[in-house]
């Protein structure tokens, strides 16, 4: 009973390849030459996402600030909204007045007012 496997997607040879070009090399330049390639890598596919300005290192970070500023933004009205409608279901529930509002003064006898009025 023979079994064929499906080939490797990215294959074989890219990894003995890694492993030959690297196996002697000390930890220093292994790094380094990664921090290359994975920097050229990484512009070539994403620097047309990002803002072109003169920030230098700091530029990158224009898009991820603009998100999450947005971010922010839609959350806060998200939570305004469901502020109001549970403002509006207290409101029904309890009546007009609110929830934990000061009762409305009630009418004083006539009596009273006038007893005020003389002192």
């Amino acid at each position: 009973m023979s079994m064929s496997l499906a080939p490797h997607p990215v294959g074989i040879k890219f990894w003995t390849g890694l492993w030959k070009d690297n196996k002697d090399l000390p930890y220093a330049e292994i790094h380094k030459k990664f921090q290359n390639w994975y920097g050229h890598t990484f512009q070539r596919n994403f620097g047309r996402y990002f803002y072109a300005h003169r920030c230098g290192m700091l530029g990158s970070f224009a898009p991820m600030v603009v998100f999450m500023l947005g971010f922010k933004v839609a959350c806060m009205y998200a939570c305004t909204l469901r502020d109001l409608g549970a403002a509006q279901e207290t409101a029904a529930a309890y009546g007009q007045a609110g929830y934990k509002t000061n009762p409305v003064p009630k009418e004083q006898p006539q009596e009273q007012r006038q007893h005020q009025q003389q002192h």
